[in-house]
This record gives C-alpha cells, sequence and structure tokens, in this order.
C-alpha cells in the first residue's frame, strides 16, 4: 500500500497554507520547493518520519503517516496538538538509536534533516536497517553548490551561514550517490528542486530573518508583532499577496540551473526469488 502525494501539483493551491505555517518567507519558498517535488512521489507504507518537527508540513502532504520521531520533546509535544492527527504514533527518539524492527518500514522519511546529523553515516546505516528488502528512503537535503550561490561570493560569510543555518554536513550529489551506496542502498535516484538564481533569492530572504542572538530570531520576532499590531483582515490580504508572490517564484524556479538541493530517492533492493 503507498501513500501518494499527487493530489498537491498544483503547487498554487497549497501556498497560503504554507505561508500560515512558517514565520518567514523564506522557509515558505523552501518548502513550496519540496512540496514541487514530493508532491510527485508516491510512497510504501508503514512509513516512519525522522526529525518530525511539529508536523504541519507533512500533514498537508500525507493522509496517513505511521510514525513520527524527533529528538525534541518540545517537537514531539507540538506535533501532538498541531498535526491534525496525521500520525499514528509519536515518539521522542534519536534515530541512531532505535531498537531493531525487523526491517519493518515501507518508507524512511526525513524533511530537511539529514544536513544537521553529525554522524551521518551511522544515522544512514540505521535508516538502511528499518527498511524492509524494496524499501526506500525518502529525503531532501540541500547541496554543496548552494555555497556557491548565497548572496555574497565571501569564505566568511559562507561559514557564517552555515553556523547559522546548523549545516553539519553538506555534500555533493555525487558524495550523496556514493555513501548512500556504501551503506548498501542499491539505486539512488535524484530530483534537483532549487537552482543557483533560487538560492539566492532565498538567501536574501533567510540571511535577515535569522539575525538575532541565541534562540532569539528577528522572523518570529515580526510575526508576533504582525499578529499583535495587524488587523486580522490585512494580515490576511498581505498573506494571499505573499503566497502568490512566492508560489509564482517557485513555479518560475528551474533547478537544472546549478542545482543546490535535492530530492534523494534511495532504494532498498528486493530479496531474491
Amino acid at each position: 500500500m503507498g501513500e501518494s502525494l499527487s493530489n498537491l501539483s498544483d503547487i498554487g493551491e497549497t501556498a497560503r497554507a504554507i505561508v500560515d505555517i512558517y514565520k518567514s518567507p523564506s522557509e515558505a519558498f523552501w518548502r513550496l520547493l519540496e512540496m514541487r517535488v514530493l508532491a510527485q512521489i508516491t510512497c510504501g507504507r508503514p512509513i516512519l518520519e525522522v526529525g518530525c518537527g511539529d508536523g504541519r508540513f507533512t500533514a498537508i502532504l500525507f493522509d496517513r503517516v505511521d510514525e513520527g520521531i524527533d529528538i525534541n520533546p518540545r517537537a514531539i509535544d507540538r506535533c501532538k496538538r498541531l498535526s491534525g492527527g496525521t500520525y499514528e504514533a509519536l515518539r521522542c527518539q534519536d534515530v541512531a538509536e532505535m531498537r531493531d524492527a525487523g526491517e519493518f518500514y515501507g518508507t524512511v522519511f526525513a524533511n530537511c534533516v539529514m544536513e544537521h546529523i553529525p554522524d551521518l553515516e551511522r544515522v544512514l546505516t540505521k535508516c538502511f536497517g528499518l527498511l524492509r528488502p524494496g524499501g526506500s528512503l525518502v529525503i531532501t537535503v540541500p547541496l554543496a553548490e548552494m555555497n556557491n550561490h548565497l548572496l555574497f561570493r565571501s569564505p566568511r560569510y559562507t561559514r557564517f551561514r552555515q553556523r547559522q543555518l546548523c549545516h553539519e554536513n553538506l555534500l555533493s550529489q555525487s558524495a550523496w550517490d556514493q555513501l548512500l551506496r556504501s551503506v548498501g542502498f542499491s539505486k539512488v535516484l535524484f530530483t534537483a528542486y532549487l537552482s543557483g538564481t533560487g538560492c539566492r533569492f532565498w538567501d536574501a530572504l533567510d540571511a535577515p530573518a535569522c539575525l538575532g542572538f541565541g534562540r532569539y530570531r528577528l522572523a518570529p520576532i515580526v510575526a508576533a508583532f504582525r499578529k499583535l499590531a495587524i488587523p486580522q483582515s490585512l494580515d490576511d490580504r498581505m498573506s494571499n499577496r505573499l503566497a502568490r508572490w512566492l508560489s509564482t517564484r517557485a513555479l518560475q524556479d528551474d533547478p537544472s540551473d546549478s542545482p543546490c538541493a535535492s530530492l534523494i530517492i534511495a532504494a532498498k533492493a528486493r530479496r531474491a526469488a
């Protein structure tokens, strides 16, 4: 049994929902691009989501996810409140420390998670072991190429942004392919979803939103101010305009132009008959 995401093939239908979820236009833009590629795939059940966060993005993509895990207990609490019953089970859990599930899952899904994991090979090996034969690891990740298409072409700025974004590893497509095959996957497919031009546009939106100190960032402060100071009717009109603008830019983005992020589907071989 598969979970199809094809109902999201028209990116404009869900742009407003994405704008309502995310506190900054840059996050919304990135998620719209992810949605553009994720809408084309079918995921085999049972589905395990690694790094589920608050679950609201996944709730737009999937009707049902069998299990969601996250290492942050507050994220799990928010997911229980906000995901609308999308998950059959939720746990505060590090995937690398999960007990052997006996090759149970049809899909292990992780959306913009793997770039933040220091011990990447260990986690990918665990994901491989959790999948049944014929199952797939489905992940979205920024690629190393994004560092060539940031707002400023400076090594210092690149390092600054990498720290801001908590990127523990940014790999090239070939490095991802080599790593996934080394842990046992037999087939690895890539679908780019962010161009060099789109990356510069995203960074121009995101870098100011990330300004702040510690866990306090400009984007949520601005969002809180809007909620308190702007009438709901005006805020709705602003959100509608923002959704139209971002969805137009997302649809115009050509990811074949210096791909900076990719959907990766890594398949586990079926057992021989």
